[in-house]
């Protein structure tokens, strides 16, 4: 990454993309975007001359791909107000229409419509230019010479009018022309995955910004009613380190005693355990006794309907609905094949960033769903769990096991390095009865016990009772306490 430069920025439109890129667009340069048919390259231009306009810029948008009907078109349909945008639309062929541009194939029809471009910079000289797009221009010209000159003589026409502008074109194929990315100040690719199941992953990435900082990688967004929103990479590093000042207190006597007196802030959980072992119910407890001491939790579930948790905690005596409509207990919903990992780390940053102290994420399996490429979860869960304690939140996430009564219990992804602490649970046989178990198998900061206790979620109330020696022997016997 280039040393920074501290130069005046001019919004995107898109705060997301703001913060990628430092600020915004170094004001007074070019700028190239570049992507796919349908990556949102035609509404991110119109996104910043709508914020421009609406700050009191003056900006023309000058388009040889689209028509003036389709970008009122696409204008409308996120709500944009073109009125004080100045628009200008050649048709190529209709040179005899006075009222707008022609472009034919020969050279000197293409010096006549960068000649146009000059005149529209000279009228309004704006503040915010976007040019639609280089493909045309390419097409048009005789040859990568003559395309890389008409860039050149735009470029120069562009400093001197000393506009913040946009170059729009589509992403050639990999060792194609790369002319323009040579003559631009930054770079930005916008593309597209489309998951065999679930809505397509758009993402991001800023390749060039010449004497300047930005954050590097891939940032996913979505194209949606208002035009782009971009979800900025995780990155533990940009929160700043925090210490260990105090812990959650669970007002559950016996799970106090397990956890060593509590878990402490900045540090994170996992429960793991079978289906219907209690993991969410854990959970549930130790939001809702963070609520009681006034702190703000937020849990995010996968694949548990948030009305499905309210009625199954109230069953066991855990008022959900009372600490939401204090708003201490926060409770999100999630698709896994509707939103990408990039905009799941930004909802669970933007609750940490209106106060919550507490995070669950149930489960990681949901979450492990949500991914296109699950070879990189561990990565991203890290990272945002990295991310989270650095800011003093505890995080908990739950981790659904295979295997039923009387299996060895399996996890296809090993979890246990994400974790601080690790809180396992277990059915087990008694008495012609299925019972659960829990046991704390890992704690890094301070110590716990180290025994097996019942956990016993009954109307009412959740309850952890001591085993007898005799059980205990069973329950070790029963299940793998060390395959978690």
């Amino acid at each position: 990454m280039a040393e920074p430069v501290f130069e005046s920025r001019v919004t995107t439109g898109v705060n997301g993309l703001d913060r990628v890129l430092g600020g915004g667009y170094p004001e007074g340069r070019i700028m190239l975007v570049e992507g796919a048919p349908g990556t949102g390259k035609t509404t991110l231009a119109l996104q910043f001359l709508v914020e421009g306009a609406r700050q009191g810029k003056r900006g023309v948008f000058f388009s040889i791909a689209q028509s003036r009907p389709e970008l009122e078109m696409i204008a409308a349909s996120h709500g944009f107000d073109l009125d004080d945008i100045e628009v200008y639309t050649p048709e190529l062929g209709e040179r005899e229409r006075t009222e707008v541009f022609s472009v034919d194939s020969n050279q000197s029809d293409l010096v006549e419509l960068m000649e146009d471009v000059a005149q529209s910079l000279d009228k309004h000289e704006p503040a915010l230019f976007v040019f639609d797009s280089l493909l045309e221009l390419r097409l048009l010209a005789d040859g990568q010479t003559h395309y890389r000159r008409e860039l050149l003589n735009l470029r120069r026409k562009l400093r001197e009018v000393e506009c913040t502008s946009l170059l729009v074109d589509h992403l050639e194929p990999t060792g194609g022309e790369r002319n323009a990315e040579g003559v631009v100040h930054g770079v930005i690719k916008l593309e597209t995955v489309t998951p065999p199941i679930g809505v397509p992953q758009q993402r991001l990435t800023v390749t060039k910004l010449r004497g300047a900082r930005y954050t590097q990688g891939y940032h996913d967004f979505k194209i949606e009613v208002g035009g782009l929103r971009v979800f900025p990479r995780v990155i533990p590093e940009a929160a700043e380190p925090v210490r260990l000042e105090d812990r959650l207190e669970p007002h559950h006597e016996a799970l106090a005693r397990l956890l060593g007196g509590g878990l402490e802030f900045g540090s994170s959980l996992l429960i793991a355990g079978q289906s219907g072992t209690g993991k969410s119910t854990m959970s549930t407890v130790l939001c809702a006794d963070a609520a009681n001491r006034g702190l703000t939790a937020a849990m995010f579930l996968f694949e548990e309907r948030p009305e499905v948790l309210r009625d199954r905690s109230e069953g066991v005596g855990i008022s959900v609905e009372k600490h939401e409509k204090t708003g201490k207990l926060l409770i999100h919903h999630f698709d896994p094949a509707e939103l990408s990992p990039g905009e799941f780390s930004n909802a669970v940053i933007e609750s940490v960033d209106a106060g919550a102290r507490v995070v669950v994420i149930d489960s990681l399996t949901g979450y492990l769903e949500a991914l296109p490429d699950r070879t990189h979860a561990a990565t991203h869960l890290h990272t945002l769990i990295q991310h989270l304690t650095r800011r003093q939140v505890l995080v908990i996430v739950t981790l659904s096991q295979h295997g039923l009564l009387g299996e060895p219990p399996k996890t296809e992804f090993d979890s246990s390095f994400i974790a601080d602490s690790v809180l396992l649970l277990r059915h087990y046989e008694s008495q012609s009865e299925i019972r659960r178990s829990i046991a704390v198998v890992k704690k890094r900061h301070g110590d716990h016990q180290r025994n097996i206790e019942e956990l016993v979620i009954r109307p009412g109330a959740v309850e952890i009772r001591e085993l007898s020696e005799a059980v205990e022997e069973r329950v070790k016997t029963a299940s793998s306490l060390g395959g978690s």
